[in-house]
């Protein structure tokens, strides 16, 4: 259209042109439909809602987007009878309206899921073909696990649906699961997002980016089910994104995480892990954290499809970053030095250099504690320390399982904050005390230990914690799992 309004204006100048523009039709309303995006039990007809004379609309099924010449053109109706992510736009004199995408989820037929035209394999790695998986395993006659069960455990979460085109996920070139292992913007993906309540419309339907989210769990062999991340921005029209995600009063959010579990889940490639199969423990261990006192991302389980496709339970959850740290602890996310692990994701790592510097020269005198202490803020590392002790985390060292952030002006300590737990509370006879890595919160607690003023701290700081109504005494820590066992339990079978 601009070409023709250009070219248009070399021949008859600035007046024609101002009259062909007036007489360009207005923008184009998006399609609407009688039925919104939600959790439905039996077949309906969608029928599009006031639509102009001389509107076509064009939709797709697929996740594709459609537009003047892609898609299939709409009568009056179209027929839901299964699982379907419709994306459409309305098209008038040249005109396109932009995308609207809605979700219509089906637990009664999920369990049957297929996906014949979806690539049978994700490319190739080490010379292993890595196979496509889309269908669900129901399992007849297990407790728990028929088809009726799945129905009622899709019904018990709300459910999140992402679209976005099937390229985009799949294909060689750059779907995100052919090439998991891949990260930053470069491998960012617009999709469409609805968040759909347990009963009622979705209460949300926005644009974002995704990627795929994590460490070990991107590697192909090692899952299946990926992580993602959500990225909220203005080139999507959501920068932040705002809404009630944890609860009333909705609030905004520049990224949120999908956790999918990898240790310690049905799906984890060693047999030990899945007979400990258990979904909590990453949760217990944040919310245990925030009953201690500090900030702790929080996270709420949602049933998640992937242009209409199950494809499991996962955590929505914060990302402990720096916007996340200046919410907690004020000021700006610029204000902020923030890491994850050994990834500098905010900021720079001079004072965190100056930190190990200082820790492993040795503590000799009350000056050097006090250094190091200008540097850290300690009470709350104890803390941090304590909890990951009580749970014999497993799997941290300084590439992994941990975020950290100080504020820069004014100057403050690191404050580690807790993140992927997986491996804890395996063992009553698991002690991890004896791990150590530089530059990783275990080598802090070594060199701080050998001052004895944190060693008293710590000791008076255990007895608090571990005393009966503590938030690591045996009552306060197994009424938390419970409460959170009794969230997830009604969802496990799907």
């Amino acid at each position: 259209m601009l070409r023709v309004v250009l070219a248009a204006a070399r021949f008859c100048g600035v007046a024609c042109v101002s009259a062909r523009l007036a007489a360009a039709p207005p923008s184009v309303e998006v399609p609407q439909w009688d039925h919104p995006s939600g959790i439905y039990s039996n077949d309906f007809t969608l029928r599009a809602l006031a639509t102009p004379e001389g509107t076509q609309i064009r939709v797709t099924v697929d996740g594709s987007l459609p537009n003047a010449i892609h898609g299939d053109p709409m009568e009056a109706f179209f027929p839901i009878h299964s699982p379907t992510v419709l994306r459409a736009v309305a098209v008038r004199e040249g005109q396109v309206s932009r995308v609207v995408t809605t979700s219509y989820l089906m637990p009664e037929v999920t369990p049957v899921q297929e996906a014949p035209f979806l690539p049978k394999t994700w490319g190739i790695r080490d010379g292993q073909v890595l196979p496509g998986a889309y269908r669900m395993q129901v399992l007849p006659g297990v407790p728990g696990a028929d088809r009726k069960d799945v129905v009622a455990a899709l019904r018990s979460l709300p459910s999140l649906s992402l679209v976005l085109p099937p390229e985009d996920l799949w294909s060689a070139s750059r779907g995100l699961y052919v090439h998991s292992e891949e990260s930053g913007e470069g491998w960012e993906r617009t999709a469409s997002l609805q968040w759909i309540p347990t009963n009622g419309p979705a209460w949300t339907s926005v644009d974002c980016g995704l990627r795929i989210q994590g460490g070990w769990s991107r590697r192909p062999e090692e899952s299946p089910k990926h992580s993602f991340r959500l990225l909220f921005r203005k080139r999507y029209g959501t920068a932040p994104f705002r809404a009630p995600v944890f609860g009333e009063p909705a609030e905004s959010f520049g990224t949120l995480i999908l956790r999918g579990g990898n240790n310690n889940s049905w799906l984890h490639p060693a047999a030990e892990e899945r007979t400990r199969a258990e979904y909590l423990r990453d949760s217990w261990m944040r919310a245990t954290h925030a009953a201690m006192g500090h900030p702790a991302a929080r996270g709420r389980w949602v049933h998640l499809y992937l242009n209409g496709l199950y494809w499991g339970i996962y955590q929505v959850t914060e990302r402990p970053d720096a916007a996340f740290a200046a919410h907690a602890l004020g000021g700006a996310a610029a204000d902020y030095d923030a890491r994850n692990a050994d990834k500098v994701i905010s900021g720079d790592e001079t004072a965190w250099k100056q930190l190990f510097t200082v820790a492993n020269a040795g503590i000799h005198s009350e000056a050097e504690y006090e250094h190091l202490g200008a540097l850290l803020e300690i009470p709350a590392f104890i803390d941090f320390i304590l909890l990951n002790l009580y749970g014999a985390n497993a799997d941290w060292d300084r590439g992994s399982n941990w975020y950290a952030a100080r504020r820069r002006v004014p100057a403050g300590g690191y404050q580690f904050l807790e993140w992927d737990g997986e491996r804890t509370l395996e063992s009553p006879k698991d002690n991890r005390i004896s791990t150590d890595d530089d530059e990783s919160p275990m080598r802090l607690f070594h060199r701080l230990r050998e001052w004895p003023a944190f060693r008293m701290a710590i000791q008076q700081r255990a007895r608090a914690l571990l005393a009966p109504e503590g938030p690591l005494g045996p009552g306060p820590a197994a009424q938390r799992y419970a409460r959170l066992a009794s969230t997830l339990e009604p969802a496990i079978a799907a």
